[in-house]
């Protein structure tokens, strides 16, 4: 995903990063729309006898109506399906962000008591399922990520475009058999890379894990269900009332049904009937636009460069829409699961950070922060 400043005028005008007027398909069809322009001038000009002739252009302008507004109507559902897939990678980071908090906020009240109290084995268990779920969290986090990089769309394009049905898909998926993602562990991560390819983990998975992972038919539920178990085996250990508790299998509840309202916009594509039939109205307009163009501009040089961007407005449009369309791919202008993992990652180890916890069981910070300051001190 790029970020730009829509205040600039030259600069957004040249940009090329991201940009579907200068990809070079885009102006090679829109130079040789210009050039057929000019040979249909030219033929004008030296008064063929063969040269092409429209006597009314209704039909053309009825032509270009259903093109131009069937591309719009294309365009705009690309945009509601690109920003419903950011609104829903949203909410799952946030609801599965709100559980993790949740449940450090109530182990921490019960560490607290349990230390007073000297409760060693108690002690030991709730540490314990910190590590385990914030391990776990991560790797949740990773897998969903994978997921929606791989959706069926993507896997279509990878394929060089080939048509398939849903069967065939999953045949292919399972007989290629599970591939795991490229892990790294965040203390040997470098920051400073400007582009993240691998998945950042407090700890790589164990062997048993990778094992388990890698006979699942549905690698992000199996990582839900080791979670939501270790959120029950210690729910009697709590010491916040369990409706309480309850809240933090909502917050996941609502989590897993954001990535599946996700998942749901990576698999299922466009659909082919309508792309099939706009490509085709849009390549029927772009090869009549050079006639209907100069008939009425007679001019060598207006009428090709008229004829230029009238293809690449159109044109782009039509791939602008088709880039929305698959908005977990690997274009540029696609969305970083990378790096919201990465920032996911970097909220469960500052939530779980000890210095936070130490800070919170303090009796005396007030409300400008001098005592805070001489505890870190």
């Amino acid at each position: 995903m790029l970020l730009y400043d829509n205040k600039g005028f030259f600069w957004l005008l040249l940009n090329r990063r991201g940009s579907v007027f200068y990809r070079w398909d885009s102006l090679l069809g829109g130079l040789c729309v210009a050039l057929l322009g000019g040979a249909v001038q030219y033929m004008h000009s030296s008064g063929w006898e063969n040269k092409p002739e429209i006597g009314h252009h209704y039909g053309l302008q009825a032509l270009g109506v259903a093109v131009t507004f069937a591309i719009v109507f294309r365009t705009q559902l690309a945009w509601n399906r690109y920003w419903e897939a950011v609104t829903q990678l949203h909410v799952m980071y946030s609801k599965w962000h709100d559980a993790f908090s949740q449940f450090q906020g109530f182990a921490e009240v019960t560490l607290k008591a349990a230390k007073e109290k000297k409760d060693e084995a108690k002690i030991k268990l709730i540490m314990m399922k910190q590590r385990r779920l914030k391990l776990n969290f991560a790797l949740l986090s990773a897998m969903a990520a994978e997921r929606l990089s791989h959706g069926d769309n993507q896997l279509i394009e990878d394929m060089s475009r080939k048509v398939r049905s849903r069967h065939a898909m999953r045949v292919e998926k399972e007989a290629e058999g599970y591939q795991p993602p490229a892990f790294v562990e965040r203390k040997d991560f470098d920051r400073g890379l400007k582009k993240v390819m691998s998945f950042v983990l407090f700890r790589k998975p164990s062997p048993q894990q990778m094992d388990l992972l890698a006979r699942s038919n549905d690698p992000v539920s199996s990582v839900m269900y080791w979670i939501t178990w270790d959120l029950a085996s210690v729910m009697k250990e709590l010491d916040t009332a369990p409706p309480i508790q309850t809240r933090m299998y909502q917050e996941l509840s609502n989590g897993m049904l954001g990535f599946n309202n996700c998942l749901k916009i990576a698999d299922v594509p466009f659909p082919l009937p309508f792309a099939q039939l706009l490509l085709m109205s849009l390549v029927a307009f772009s090869l009549l636009i050079p006639l209907y163009v100069i008939v009425f501009t007679k001019s060598l040089v207006v009428g090709p460069v008229l004829c230029f961007f009238l293809f690449e407005s159109l044109w782009c449009m039509n791939e602008v829409a088709k880039e929305l369309e698959n908005p977990f791919g690997q274009d540029m202008n696609d969305i970083s699961l990378p790096d919201f993992h990465l920032r996911f990652v970097d909220t469960l180890e500052s939530v779980s950070h000890m210095e936070q916890h130490e800070m919170l069981q303090m009796d005396d910070i007030d409300d400008t922060g001098d005592s805070l300051l001489r505890w870190r001190g």
